[in-house]
């Protein structure tokens, strides 16, 4: 992974991470009153509730996942590269269309089934978010030019002496 593209990646999620953080403290500590004024009122306010957890789990995963990918040089496969990425993708697509209803009340009806996909798997399996996340940063790492695999050079080689 080139220095630049980690930089820019990491500045990006870590940004995420505390904007998503901040969010959080400012709901749970705020006087629920104040809180329910604003979040009914505001659309905005309305989908930080719905994504601020998930997608803070989701950039956790890909800010460790970046660390390792570029402390630990690790190279993958294209075909594994893609499919990461794509996996990763559509996690964020979710989380997207989770959100929609906050700024189109109308179309709550139409995306029940992502904002509860979202909601109720970032409550009971946290870590599945954090992979999607990690899978961000591996699908961002170079490709490894051997054509032993992946993680070929953490295996012990193959000649027997």
């Amino acid at each position: 992974m080139k220095k630049t593209s980690f930089i820019v990646n990491f500045i990006v999620w870590a940004a995420i991470v505390f904007g998503t953080t901040a969010f959080l403290a400012w709901y749970h500590l705020t006087d629920a009153d104040q809180v329910a004024t604003l979040v009914a009122s505001s659309p905005v306010a309305q989908a930080g509730t719905v994504l601020a957890a998930p997608l803070l789990l989701y950039a956790m995963g890909v800010v460790l996942g970046l660390l390792l990918v570029f402390f630990k040089k690790i190279e993958i496969g294209r075909t594994s590269r893609l499919v990461l990425r794509v996996l990763a993708i559509l996690a964020l697509v979710l989380f997207v269309l989770a959100a929609i209803p906050s700024f189109a009340p109308s179309m709550t009806s139409v995306f029940e089934l992502p904002i509860v996909v979202v909601v109720y798997v970032s409550m009971a399996a946290p870590i599945l978010i954090m992979m999607f996340g990690l899978f961000y940063a591996l699908g961002i790492a170079p490709v490894d030019s051997s054509r032993r695999g992946p993680f070929a050079k953490y295996l012990p080689d193959d000649h027997f002496e």
